[in-house]
């Protein structure tokens, strides 16, 4: 037992080993591998002591891997990964496991763990081009209009198109079409998300499955959906893609809302996992080609039920550029509400 207790005594006998690249699958040198070892407090019979919690780092080698010794008090720990040129990893959290074959006293709580190393990889996104565009978080809330009927909204300015905001230019449209306006746009108590949530079988709301709106695109323009990266910091694409298939049409569903199928609601436009890529403000010269269009990127949860709420929105302002790597340190959008954050 002593020697298991030597291990948690103020030597770092923890490590952590992490293999960094890039998201071209090269090796990423010299990233600073942080690991942060949380505090612990420790009673001693009627006394008690709280360890501050440490940082301990390394740097990647010419293959990309590092390894972080430290000493875990809490068994529990957490570690992240930055580079010059590139967007910061998530934070990751561990656990060690514990050593539980041994009885340890309960005046003496000081953590013995039963392993001492973890191992992890990391892809990290390198800063390829950002430029300055608009962008929006959710913080900047705009509300749906509650009628049926179909309304316009301009990512750019972030708000409906006239006469229900001060939008310009649509770069899409949400269709509503509830079969009961009065019963379908009440919300209940148990609404916090934004979601309109009633009982399954409440007389005038519809079913699951039930189309009751959808957004659309007016023609050339639409919009494709991908799966987000696994990074927070750099979840979608550096760049629409021109020649992708862009959809016109995506509906809006009636849904669960729980498990066990009591509560349904109206689905988002995608998930939270999801980013939609959209084409907009299409125009056409003489001959008849596309001779300019924009590019949006929306990061999902995505919906417009009772507000248009996602996580962040980016409109890009140049015509025919298809870049979507937005500078969160030049946003174009000033107001206090609302900046986006994420490239």
């Amino acid at each position: 037992m002593a020697c298991l207790l030597m291990a948690n005594c103020g030597c770092a006998s923890e490590r952590l080993y992490v293999k960094v690249i890039d998201d071209d699958g090269r090796p990423v040198t010299n990233a600073v591998v942080t690991v942060g070892a949380p505090p612990k407090t420790v009673f001693w019979g009627s006394n008690s002591q709280r360890n501050k919690g440490k940082s301990y780092n390394s740097q990647t080698d010419a293959n990309g891997e590092a390894v972080v010794s430290f000493n875990c008090t809490a068994a529990t720990f957490r570690w992240s990964v930055k580079a010059d040129g590139c967007y910061p990893s998530n934070v990751f959290e561990e656990r060690f496991k514990e050593f539980d074959e041994v009885v340890v006293p309960p005046a003496f709580t000081k953590v013995i763990l039963h392993e001492h190393e973890k191992h992890g990889n990391v892809i990290l996104y390198r800063k390829k081009n950002p430029q300055p565009m608009y962008a929006h978080s959710r913080e900047n809330v705009v509300k749906s209009p509650i009628a049926n009927g179909r309304y316009g909204f301009d990512l750019q300015v972030f708000d409906w198109v006239s006469p229900h905001g001060n939008g310009k230019i649509a770069d899409f449209y949400y269709v509503r079409e509830r079969p009961d306006e009065t019963n379908a746009t009440k919300r209940t108590i148990y609404d916090k998300s934004g979601f309109f949530q009633f009982r399954r079988g409440e007389p005038g709301f519809p079913n699951v499955g039930d189309v009751v709106g959808r957004i659309e695109f007016e023609e050339d323009c639409g919009a494709y959906v991908g799966k987000k990266n696994a990074c927070e910091n750099f979840p979608a694409v550096y760049h629409a893609d021109p020649n992708g298939k862009y959809v016109r049409t995506y509906p809006i569903v009636i849904t669960n809302c729980d498990k066990f199928g009591v509560w349904l609601c109206e689905s988002p436009v995608i998930g939270e996992d999801e980013y939609m890529i959209m084409r907009s403000r299409v125009k056409r010269n003489e001959q008849g080609k596309i001779s300019s269009v924009n590019y949006s990127k929306i990061l999902g949860s995505f919906g417009l039920v009772y507000s248009i709420n996602m996580k962040e929105a980016v409109f890009n302002p140049r015509p025919n550029d298809t870049n979507l790597e937005f500078d969160p340190n030049r946003n174009l959008y000033q107001g206090k509400k609302g900046r986006g954050m994420i490239p």
